[in-house]
């Protein structure tokens, strides 16, 4: 473990430099909106699903090297670690241009692909030597991108295939690949007795007894504060595109109603994530759960809030109108997902009873996917308006809870 106790670790918050990197989360929310286009089905999705794990594990590469090496983090890692985000997000129109689109202009998927893989190649380098990130090792290895380097030399849907299995590996390693563990077995393996009599390698003890490997844990709040920024960001940018179409639509009291509901939705769920959640997942006290699972359950609730501004532009754009079924399912679907994963976040990390739990599924999931089901001859804005009150009901709620009192500590696991 790493000596530094975190009781004695002064507080600090995101550098200027770490909140100018997280900026390509911007770039990247904006280029995903070109998958979720308005001729939704099941490809568009599994194709945006892949694209926002590959951005994600990126960013969060470069975001846990600026939390472990604080004072001591290079700014000019983090710039380059920006520029290889900032051409895979510009590369996802043509890869969606490409798959959704049929086209044979394979030279997108290739440029996401090698940018993709320089971008972790170059992230999993940043830590010092020996250093084993016991929280989420996943970033320090790079046997997810065996799969993204053979797919340079085969065809589109070998492509697809070959990136799903390459990140698919990733996840698998997320789930067991334990920091802790591994670094008992390297420091057992380094310091048993046949191998201490060899020759020391470059790098290794004065002693001989082997190379130095010491673990690093991260820093809890600045890992939330980071968290919570890239859920801010994300919903700025739902926000950013409302304002795009709203620009776009003619002015009357039904685009003034359904501006006001797509904000109060959207800053509703800032409400929810950041004011009454911790590290930008609802329901989530300081200290309940441990980093993977935080970091599991913020890329999934990122992964969903993104996918809000898509429908949310076409009611603002046709609010008269009923939305398209796949339109209307996105959008009930992701405010649904959004509370169950609230509801897991609250069951996990012990903040929620029973009577808590129950209510939050009958009105957070049951709600939204009944208006799914049933509102198929409702306009687009009604939609909206209810699923803003429902997300005005969860914070009405939430002011009103008291917190339950903490159980147990943030895990380093």
């Amino acid at each position: 473990m790493d000596e530094e106790s975190r009781d004695t670790r002064v507080e600090r918050h995101a550098s200027w430099a770490e909140l100018f990197f997280d900026l390509v989360a911007v770039a990247g929310v904006a280029a995903l909106a070109h998958v979720l286009g308005p001729e939704l089905d099941a490809a568009a999705l599994g194709l945006y699903a892949l694209l926002f794990l590959a951005l994600w594990l990126s960013w969060t590469t470069f975001m846990l090297y600026g939390n472990v090496a604080a004072g001591q983090t290079r700014v000019l890692r983090l710039m380059v670690g920006m520029f290889g985000l900032g051409t895979m997000a510009a590369s996802v129109p043509g890869v969606a241009h490409t798959v959704l689109g049929h086209s044979s202009d394979i030279r997108p998927l290739n440029v996401f692909a090698i940018a993709y893989i320089a971008t972790r190649v170059y992230g999993s380098k940043s830590w010092q030597r020996g250093a084993v990130l016991l929280d989420f090792p996943v970033v320090q290895y790079s046997v997810g991108l065996l799969p993204w380097v053979a797919s340079l030399w085969v065809d589109e849907h070998w492509k697809l295939a070959l990136w799903a299995a390459g990140v698919g590996l990733d996840l698998l390693l997320i789930l067991v690949l334990s920091g802790s563990r591994m670094l008992q077995r390297v420091q057992s393996y380094l310091t048993a007795p046949q191998r201490s009599r060899r020759r020391p390698r470059s790098g290794g003890r004065p002693d001989g007894t082997g190379p130095v490997i010491h673990g690093v844990s991260v820093d809890p709040a600045h890992l939330s504060e980071r968290l919570g920024l890239f859920v801010i960001i994300v919903l700025g940018e739902s926000v950013v595109q409302v304002v795009a179409a709203a620009s776009e639509a003619r002015y009357d009291i039904g685009l003034l109603t359904t501006a006001i509901a797509s904000f109060v939705l959207l800053a509703g769920m800032f409400g929810l994530s950041v004011v009454f959640g911790y590290a930008g997942l609802p329901h989530l006290r300081p200290g309940r759960i441990g980093t993977r699972a935080a970091l599991g359950l913020h890329c999934l609730v990122t992964g969903v809030v993104a996918t809000i501004a898509v429908p949310l532009s076409l009611v603002v754009s046709h609010g008269s109108d009923p939305l398209p079924d796949q339109g209307r399912w996105l959008l009930c679907g992701a405010v649904a997902a959004y509370f169950t994963l609230g509801v897991l976040t609250g069951v996990a990390s012990h903040s929620a009873d029973l009577p808590r739990t129950i209510s939050r599924v009958t009105t957070g999931i049951a709600a939204p996917l009944l208006l799914g089901l049933l509102a198929t001859a409702v306009s687009g804005r009604t939609l909206v308006v209810c699923l803003a009150l429902i997300v005005l009901a969860h914070l009405w709620f939430e002011r009103r809870l008291t917190p339950i009192p903490l159980k147990q500590k943030w895990k380093t696991s």
